[in-house]
């Protein structure tokens, strides 16, 4: 083998593992890459999986606080048609009593 084709060989060589290595790392940069975006990924899910959770806590909440108003509802429209009866038999009790009055008077020459 020849100077020159040794010196050819090397340089070719040199070349080819220096292509090889800059591949290598290109190769390990990307998968890094791959690592870090699956890891994020990752964490954006388990922060979605934790919101979903808070979401559903409030949803529970918020559907219990509802039926508590509904109760609460319930109730004030029992006191207010208990009212409005008793309400209704005031205006009979005043009608008789001015009916009754009226008649007094009557009697009376008032």
């Amino acid at each position: 083998m020849s100077a020159i084709t040794s010196h050819v060989i090397g340089d070719v060589s040199s070349k080819l593992g220096l292509g090889l290595v800059g591949a290598h790392i290109a190769i390990s940069d990307t998968l890094d890459g791959i690592r870090a975006r699956r890891i994020e990924a990752a964490d954006s899910v388990s922060e979605l999986a934790y919101r979903l959770r808070e979401a559903r806590r409030d949803q529970d909440a918020a559907e219990a606080r509802a039926a508590s108003a509904e109760a609460r509802l319930v109730l004030l429209e029992r006191a207010l048609n208990r009212a409005t009866t008793e309400a209704a038999a005031l205006r009979e009790s005043l009608i008789v009593e001015r009916e009754f009055s009226a008649g007094l008077r009557a009697i009376i020459g008032a």
